[in-house]
C-alpha cells in the first residue's frame, strides 16, 4: 500500500494494489445530509426488504434485554447497546448491496440480500474481528468498573442494580466513567470501521490498508463524519426510546446511507480523473 498527495489538497490518492488506487476526497461539513437523503431515497426504492433487514437487530436487541433482565443486569443495557453499535456497520452489508445494486441499475432480489456480494470477505472478517475484540475490552471494562464501584459501596444490605446505577454516589461514578470510556472505544470503532467495511465488501483489499483508508478519510472530512456520527447516534437513542421497533425503519436507512458516504468519500482514481 501506498499513500501519496498533499494532505491540504481535497483529493488524497491510496495505492490498494498494483494497479488499483482510490482517491480519499475531501468534502463539504455538511455533506452528511446527502448521505441521508440519498440513503432515505434507496430505503423508500426498497422499503420491503429494508423492514427485513432492520428487523434483524430489533430482534436481537430483545433478546439482549431479555437475557439481562434474566440476569439481574438491565443496568448494563446502555453499555450492551453501545456495544451492539460497533457490529452494525457489518449486518448493514445487505443494505450497502441493495445500493450498489440501485446505483447500478440492477434487479434487487432478496437473494442479492441474503447472499450480498463481498469482493473481500475474508478481510472483512478480519474487521469484524477488530470490532469484536474492541467489544470485549468494553465488556471486560464495565465488568470491572462495576466490580470496584461495588466493592467501594458501605456495607449493607443488597440493592437493586439499577438503584444502584442511579441511585447511589458509587453507582453514578461507575455511569458517568463507563459512558466516557464507552464513547471514546464507540469513536474508534466508528473510525475504523465506517469505510472499512463497504470498502472490503465492494474491492480488493487487505483489512489494515482497508481501516487505514478509514481513519483517513475520517481525519480529513472531521466535520461531516462527526456530524454523520452525531445522526446515527441521535437516530440510535430516538431507537432505544421507542423500545429498538424504530430500528425497523432507522437501521436500513443508516445503512443505505454509509454506503453512500463511503462512496462519496472514496473515489476510484480513474473515475475522480474522468469527472
Amino acid at each position: 500500500m501506498t499513500i501519496a498527495g498533499d494532505p491540504r489538497m481535497s483529493q488524497f490518492e491510496i495505492v490498494l494494489g498494483e494497479e488499483d488506487k482510490v482517491q480519499v476526497t475531501r468534502l463539504m461539513p455538511d455533506a452528511h445530509w446527502m448521505w441521508l437523503t440519498n440513503g432515505w431515497l434507496d430505503f423508500k426504492a426498497t422499503w420491503r426488504l429494508g423492514i427485513l433487514i432492520g428487523a434483524v437487530p430489533v430482534v436481537a436487541a430483545w433478546v439482549m434485554v431479555l437475557v439481562l433482565w434474566q440476569a439481574d443486569m438491565l443496568g448494563f443495557l446502555p453499555a450492551v447497546c453501545g456495544g451492539f453499535a460497533l457490529v452494525g456497520p457489518l449486518l448493514a452489508i445487505g443494505c450497502y448491496e441493495i445500493s450498489r445494486l440501485r446505483s447500478l441499475g440492477q434487479p434487487i432480489t432478496l437473494r442479492a440480500v441474503l447472499r450480498p456480494r463481498i469482493v473481500s470477505p475474508s478481510q472483512v472478517a478480519i474487521i469484524a474481528f477488530v470490532l469484536m475484540l474492541i467489544l470485549m475490552v468494553w465488556a471486560r471494562l464495565a465488568s470491572l468498573l462495576y466490580a470496584l464501584a461495588e466493592g467501594a459501596r458501605d456495607p449493607g444490605p443488597a440493592i437493586d442494580f439499577i438503584d444502584f446505577a442511579l441511585q447511589t454516589p458509587e453507582g453514578l461514578i461507575m455511569v458517568a466513567v463507563g459512558t466516557l470510556i464507552g464513547a471514546a472505544l464507540a469513536t474508534i470503532g466508528y473510525v475504523v470501521s465506517v469505510v472499512s467495511i463497504p470498502l472490503a465488501a465492494n474491492r480488493t483489499v487487505d483489512a489494515m490498508t482497508a481501516m487505514l483508508v478509514s481513519v483517513i478519510a475520517v481525519s480529513r472530512n472531521k466535520g461531516a463524519m462527526a456530524s454523520f456520527a452525531f445522526n446515527i447516534a441521535m437516530l440510535v437513542a430516538l431507537c432505544l426510546a421507542t423500545g429498538f421497533f424504530g430500528l425497523i425503519l432507522v437501521f436500513p436507512w443508516l445503512g443505505h446511507a454509509t454506503w453512500h458516504c463511503y462512496q462519496a468519500v472514496v473515489a476510484d482514481v480513474e473515475d475522480a480523473a474522468a469527472g
